[in-house]
């Protein structure tokens, strides 16, 4: 086999140069890959898929996903081995990666990837051994690994998730796990890393066309999409009242440039929008998702409990608490402020409220006192202008507003950095 072991009764091969002998696995595996390479190209010097019947040709595809497979798995299993010797250095890479990503002919991320899936194999035998059998390919492993690496108690579930289900299954499978935590601030911490790495680029491609590429945190994608979809759905039907048919991703892109440039048919904003968040019973208790619970914007992924609770201010929400398959309760949450109410608060609050900041441009309200998921209302006296930067620390990073109108605090966490308040 491809992959066969390393390990076993013969010594390991340690060390580089014509001086060490290499192990007899060693010698075995190389053996089987330079036989299995050449019969392989042997069978493809003279190869016509016009030759062969179409049963034949299916069979043929499934056999070489059997040998792709295989490779990988030498490959992947061998990686951080092979990172491990001075062949990358002697042959003028600056760092394995590099070497692998130029042997494989493969791009550095997936080089970079694949050698984190190597490291993370040597703490997940089951995943290894699934490996060796030839029972994952490269793209389930590259789902399950960091998952299971980081809670081993999933990795039995998420094997069996990859043998039964679609790749797309997997990786939300094993997006479901990676967000559970042990505690609601290490929830908060791991969706803060996201937010600092936000992005948002765009390049011209080979055609000419403009290209948009975002990193953006769950609850903002959701807000994003869920604006877009209503925007979609009246361009849809416009098309098609006038006997026109597009895909649907084309209507998502005309409601992208018509809400961006304001020529939206429902108005700017996110008007007509929703967005559902599923929650867990005990996670909403708990204030952070343990193995097994959820809580997720369904078709988005993942959002802290915390976050679920106090963002997606511009949407109407839609609370789907859950206990395993049953529903407990569903809750349709408005937060739109009255116009009085809001006519008042900006006459009230028409700078941000954070002592010492006097932005007025772009300013969020902000249930100071309760928690609009605790209170349901939007009263003026709950009620408190900020700026986005103040937001992000008041939802985010653990600050909190108090005083009151006139005599407003800005309060900080016990290990805040003092100069982090504007």
């Amino acid at each position: 086999m491809l992959g066969t072991s390393v390990r076993g009764s013969c010594a390991r091969h340690v060390g580089e140069g014509p001086s060490v002998t290499p192990s007899c696995h060693h010698a075995h595996v190389l053996a089987e890959l330079k036989r299995a390479s050449q019969a392989l190209a042997d069978g493809l010097t003279d190869a016509d898929p016009d030759l062969v019947t179409t049963a034949q040709a299916a069979e043929i595809v499934e056999r070489a996903s059997e040998v792709e497979r295989q490779a990988a798995a030498a490959r992947t299993l061998f990686a951080a081995r092979a990172a491990q010797s001075t062949r990358w250095r002697t042959e003028g890479h600056g760092n394995p990666a590099s070497w692998f990503a130029d042997t494989t002919k493969s791009s550095m991320g997936d080089a970079m990837a694949t050698l984190e899936v190597a490291e993370a194999l040597e703490v997940l035998p089951a995943t290894t051994e699934a490996l060796r059998q030839g029972d994952l390919s490269f793209a389930q492993v590259r789902q399950i690994a960091p998952a299971a690496r980081a809670h081993p108690e999933a990795e039995k579930q998420l094997l069996e998730q990859a043998a039964e289900g679609s790749l797309k299954e997997l990786k939300e499978a094993c997006t479901t796990v990676r967000a559970v935590a042990s505690s609601a601030a290490e929830e908060i911490e791991r969706y803060n890393a996201i937010r600092r790495d936000r992005y948002l680029h765009h390049f011209t491609d080979a055609d000419g066309a403009f290209r948009l590429d975002a990193k953006l945190t769950p609850d903002a994608g959701a807000q994003i999409m869920s604006s877009l979809q209503a925007e979609a759905d009246l361009i849809f039907e416009e098309a098609r009242k006038a006997g026109e048919r597009e895909p649907a991703a084309a209507y998502l892109a005309d409601a992208l440039v018509a809400r961006v440039t304001g020529r939206g048919r429902s108005g700017g904003g996110a008007s007509g929008s929703s967005t559902t968040i599923r929650v867990d019973a005990t996670a909403l208790r708990a204030g952070h998702v343990r193995l097994g619970e959820t809580c997720e914007i369904p078709g988005i992924g993942p959002v802290p409990v915390a976050t679920a609770r106090r963002q997606l201010s511009d949407t109407a929400l839609k609370y789907v608490v859950v206990k395993g398959v049953d529903v407990l309760s569903v809750c349709h949450v408005g937060r739109t402020v009255p116009a009085h109410v809001q006519t008042a608060l900006e006459e009230r609050d028409p700078v941000c409220v954070a002592p010492g900041c006097s932005v007025a441009q772009g300013l969020e309200n902000h249930h100071w006192d309760v928690p609009y998921a605790d209170c349901k209302t939007t009263s003026l006296s709950g009620l408190a202008r900020v700026c986005a930067f103040h937001h992000d620390l008041l939802t985010y990073d653990g600050y909190e507003l108090g005083g009151g109108p006139g005599r407003w605090e800005l309060r900080a966490p016990p290990d805040a950095d003092p100069f982090d308040t504007g």
